[in-house]
């Protein structure tokens, strides 16, 4: 006899949801950013000598980034901070690695 697996589903409001996070992080810059804070807060400074971007091009993604509820931030002295706005992206951005990364 197989065993049936529970599925826990995703509806109503909440796949509307799911669905416009996911959208948040579909570009490279904003999903960089995610595995980039992952570890450690990173500045604005940190991030554009990691990615190898503009700061008005980061600093679009990351004000956007805020927005859609994605990073949050802390101030130290004169220097911003950003991190995960959430710990589940963090099993979000590993779930991606396990799929689509082949040394994972």
């Amino acid at each position: 006899m197989a065993i049936e697996k529970q599925i826990d589903l995703i509806e109503g409001k909440d796949i509307q949801a799911a669905a416009e996070g996911l959208k948040a992080i579909a570009h490279t810059t904003r999903l960089e950013v995610l595995c980039r804070i992952q570890k450690q807060p990173m500045t604005v400074n940190e991030l554009m000598e990691a990615i190898g971007t503009s700061q008005s091009n980061l600093s679009h993604h990351l004000a956007k980034m805020r927005a859609m509820g994605l990073v949050k931030t802390e101030r130290q002295g004169s220097c911003v901070y950003y991190s995960l706005a959430h710990a589940g992206y963090s099993d979000l951005i590993q779930v991606l690695r396990n799929i689509y990364c082949v040394d994972a």
